[in-house]
């Protein structure tokens, strides 16, 4: 896979989740994107000799500012040891990666004023990374998402060989450091995982309704659109599209309203797309937008038309804000939470044999063998996570950097949790996976009510590699593994 950054909007969380987990992935300038760096190089250097005050160049950092740093000749050194702070356990590798090409993404757009030098510098230290199974060592605590991910992005640049970060002017190094990355590494990330998954619990609930011949009248199309969200149409036609390849006939004998976890998933899961859709614009926005300070304008003067009446080069403002990333990750955090909710309660009816008209937890022999007991509370802790992890971060400002940073959106701790979550979801969905898997199989037995069914194609690759549950065993290894499956990153074969 060859990532080509141009001057333009043209990165997804799909590109940006497909080189995180490759290692087949290099990466390049085109034309276009050398030649606007070199463009915003030559306006900042003009600007300077025009003697305009540039931060970072002409002044200290942060509250710093109003000291004149003129002759600093060390200030980018300076710069990425002083932010070689922070706390706790290495970030996972693939959003070091991701962070890694979202900062190079930026720099391409030729807004940065960094040397052609230094942005070659970065981009073979990423090709390294993305060609190999190693990272730079960045600390999982350190960032606010209010300067950008400054703490997490210098220990990027820690991995550059000294003599290189010893050439790193100051403007070189704030352009590398002053970013939203790694905020926005995690959102895209977790987006890609959460619309998979949210599919696959779609897929589930069409498989349980199959295999016990469910009402269906909760699906019909005429009832989603007259209440007219366009994600609860999207939900509703997927499940019915997966139990119409099945030809089931609904059993009369059941109740007239289905239990709300089935007769309400579309609207559920529904309204989690919608709010899938709203986080995706904001960041995939994120992800191709500028957010260096300052900013360089490296156009021509004669070429705008915004109506300015001097030239302005350097424009000095605060696109290194995660604020929109917060807000995303914060009601995406919810929704999936919800999700797990909706899931949980799959599980309940399935081991529950009032709802099931199934043996109890699921088990062959009920007494000698306990069935599902084990995968239920995993999957009862695992809602009790995200429930304590469903919290709002994007409003819970905490001044820091001597009054300085006195408002912080908080994106990068609300995008980092919302990344744990999609986890999460996943051994949520692992679980009632198992439990649909184990439920046909006492019904191909005669040991359950219903009619069987196959598992719907999406997940055949996962079931195909569940043994049934006769006898009690470990199950947390196939719990792991099915897991990344969920996730879509890692091959279970």
């Amino acid at each position: 896979m060859l990532i080509t950054l141009k001057p333009a909007p043209t990165l997804t969380p799909e590109a940006l989740h497909e080189a995180a987990f490759s290692h087949k992935t290099s990466v390049a300038f085109s034309p276009d994107a050398l030649a606007a760096i070199e463009r915003s190089t030559t306006a900042l250097q003009a600007a300077l000799e025009r003697g305009e005050p540039v931060y970072g160049i002409t002044t200290g950092f942060g509250p710093l500012v109003r000291f004149d740093t003129s002759n600093n000749d060390a200030q980018g050194i300076g710069l990425i040891r002083h932010l070689g702070a922070g706390f706790g356990e290495a970030l996972p590798q693939a959003v070091v990666r991701s962070a890694m090409l979202l900062r190079l993404h930026t720099v391409a757009q030729g807004h940065s004023g960094i040397s052609r030098e230094a942005a070659q510098w970065y981009k073979e230290l990423l090709a390294d990374v993305l060609q190999s199974r190693i990272t730079p060592y960045v600390p999982a605590v350190g960032s606010l998402g209010a300067s950008g991910d400054l703490i997490p992005l210098a220990h990027v640049l820690q991995a550059l060989p000294e003599a290189h970060q010893r050439s790193l002017s100051g403007r070189d190094a704030l352009a590398l450091v002053n970013g939203t990355s790694f905020s926005t590494a995690f959102a895209a990330l977790a987006l890609v995982r959460a619309e998979r998954m949210i599919a696959r619990l779609e897929d589930l609930t069409a498989w349980i309704l199959g295999l016990w011949q469910c009402r269906q009248t909760s699906l019909h199309p005429r009832l989603h659109a007259a209440k007219g969200h366009a994600g609860q149409e999207a939900s509703a036609r997927r499940i019915t599209e997966e139990l119409s390849k099945y030809a089931v006939a609904e059993d009369e004998t059941r109740p007239l309203q289905e239990i709300y976890s089935l007769r309400c998933a579309p609207q559920i899961l529904g309204a989690v797309r919608d709010v899938m859709r709203s986080a995706r614009e904001m960041i995939q926005q994120e992800m191709n937008g500028i957010d260096d300070n300052p900013f360089i304008d490296g156009m021509p003067f004669n070429t705008r038309n915004d109506g300015t009446s001097r030239e302005l080069t350097v424009l000095h403002g605060g696109n290194f804000m995660t604020q929109h990333i917060a807000f995303a990750a914060d009601m995406l955090n919810n929704a999936l939470t919800q999700a797990g909710n909706l899931a949980e309660r799959h599980i309940f009816a399935l081991t529950n044999p009032e709802t099931s008209h199934a043996p109890l937890l699921l088990a062959f022999h009920p007494g000698r063998s306990s069935g599902m007991a084990g995968v239920q509370l995993t999957a009862t802790a695992l809602v009790a996570e995200m429930r304590a992890n469903a919290r709002n971060y994007a409003s819970s400002s905490l001044p820091t950097n001597a009054g300085n940073q006195d408002i912080v959106p908080m994106g990068f701790q609300a995008a980092q949790t919302l990344y744990a979550q999609t986890e999460r979801l996943a051994g949520i969905l692992t679980c009632e996976l198992l439990c649909c898997t184990q439920l046909a199989f006492l019904i191909q037995e005669g040991l359950a009510q219903g009619k069987y069914f196959p598992p719907p194609e999406a997940l055949k690759e996962a079931a195909s590699l569940i043994e049934p549950v006769r006898e009690d065993r470990a199950l947390f290894s196939e719990i792991t593994a099915l897991a990344s499956w969920f996730l879509g990153e890692n091959s279970m074969k």
